[in-house]
């Protein structure tokens, strides 16, 4: 006769083995090795795709710090970064101004053309300054 103990040891290898055989049968499906195949192929997909971002975002902070480091700057994206908080503070201005809209958008108005005059009166001077500087440069040619 069997005892309590040696009978529970037969019934769990027993349990393993018919694990093991179910497994065996799935997996000689191709279905099921197809579909684990292809999750597997997804989820290594997905962790080559995370690792290279975040590969990627590594680099660029090391770069920008060298970059630093060595003193250069990226003033482009400053400037653009600086001309579009320039564009939504004065659109916050106008929003928020105590004046009526007629009286703002009349103010906007004064000071765009105010500012147009002062652009052409600047380039006018500039290109009479250059106008003045060819006019006295000393001829270097020969005539003919």
């Amino acid at each position: 006769m069997m005892n309590r103990g040696t009978k529970n040891r037969a019934n769990r290898a027993k349990d393993w083995v018919r694990l093991g055989a179910k497994l065996s049968l799935l997996f000689t499906d191709p279905k099921f090795r197809g579909a684990i195949g292809d999750r597997v192929k997804d989820s290594v997909d997905n962790l080559t795709d995370s690792v290279g971002r975040k590969y990627e975002d590594a680099a660029d902070r090391v770069e920008a710090a060298a970059a630093a480091f060595q003193g250069k700057r990226n003033w482009p994206s400053r400037a653009a970064g600086f001309l579009l908080g320039v564009g939504i503070g004065a659109g916050l201005g106008i929003l928020l101004a105590p004046a009526s809209g007629a009286e703002t958008r009349d103010a906007v108005r004064d000071k765009a053309v105010d500012m147009k005059h002062r652009a052409f009166a600047s380039a006018a001077a500039a290109t009479e300054r250059i106008r003045q500087s060819v006019s006295s440069m000393p001829f270097t040619g020969t005539e003919g």
